[in-house]
């Protein structure tokens, strides 16, 4: 067994040298397998996501490097809580080397107002949606008007806020820190099923929630009607599309306390998954006690449809 094991080794050693590129994630580049193997180029991806000491495997094994990624969206998970861990190389070198970076101004992904508030706030404006994105709303798709929710899901409407106002209230998970909303989750299920109604399918959907317990409590009402549409925390859809997001917020409360929603990387990540409709749905009496969330209710206000629920 010992033999077939070294030979086996031995052939993969040899495929991996005769390659052009190899692929690998950080670790594995400093596995026995490639101990003794060496780069020209090591081209980094996700840079901003990686602690330091990742990012370094690859490099130690190449002459040049590049690495990429957005500081400006999240940073990474460290779960020891190691304050020194949470900032990546990428960060760093952006910063101490700015002069040997280059920014990718284009973006591919959505439609202009959709991009506008992340460009304003996080990329100083610099960022430009290409022409075949730029314009790109669901009426592209050839969908079929919606019968209710018309404001909310109009074709033509790239972004929408949908204002709870005082009709929704947060609730805590039993025996956890993390928390639901009910009527959010009302609301995120029933537009759903009007879209799925207009022609959009499944897959095109995605739902982003800050909180593991809202993801459970929408997941859970999906499954009780027999629709299989991606759920995820923000993380989670990081690096992530779809042609619509909804997006729930979750916290209304009376303190007015929003919790680990103030991250503003994680909004950046969260308000530039869609390419077609961003609808946000949240207690604007909460959210609002922040200056970051009442500047996006702003910018709903001026450049999309900011809508109560109560008048749906």
């Amino acid at each position: 067994a010992e033999d077939l094991r070294s030979k086996e080794e031995a052939i993969y050693r040899k495929i991996i040298e005769d390659a052009d590129v190899v692929l690998t994630t950080n670790s594995m580049a400093k596995s026995p397998m490639m101990e003794e193997i060496s780069f020209d180029l090591a081209v980094i991806d996700e840079g901003s996501q990686q602690v330091l000491p990742s990012t370094l495997i690859p490099i130690m094994k190449a002459e040049r490097f590049v690495i990429a990624g957005d500081h400006r969206q999240l940073p990474p998970t460290v779960i020891s809580g190691t304050k020194a861990l949470e900032r990546s190389l990428f960060e760093d070198l952006i910063e101490d080397f700015g002069d040997l970076s280059q920014m990718l101004r284009i973006q591919y992904r959505m439609h202009e107002k959709i991009m506008t508030f992340s460009n304003r706030h996080f990329y100083e404006g610099k960022l430009v949606a290409d022409e075949s994105v730029k314009t790109r709303t669901l009426a592209s798709l050839a969908l079929k008007p919606p019968s209710k929710y018309r404001e909310m899901l109009s074709l033509e409407d790239p972004i929408v806020f949908v204002d709870t106002a005082e009709s929704a209230g947060e609730k805590q998970a039993e025996r956890s820190s993390s928390y639901y909303n009910e009527t959010e989750a009302e609301i995120v299920v029933a537009l759903c099923e009007e879209a799925l109604s207009m022609g959009l399918k499944e897959e095109q959907i995605g739902i982003i929630t800050p909180y593991a317990a809202q993801v459970k409590t929408v997941r859970k009402s999906l499954e009780e009607r027999e629709i299989v549409i991606e759920t995820k925390s923000v993380d989670g859809f990081q690096g992530r599309e779809k042609e619509m997001i909804l997006i729930s917020f979750v916290r209304a409360n009376p303190q007015k306390e929003i919790g680990f929603l103030k991250e503003p990387r994680r909004l950046n990540v969260a308000l530039t998954r869609a390419r077609c409709k961003l609808i946000c749905i949240g207690e604007s009496r909460t959210l609002s006690v922040d200056p970051l969330y009442r500047e996006l209710l702003e910018y709903f206000r001026k450049e999309g449809r900011y809508l109560l629920w109560e008048e749906a």
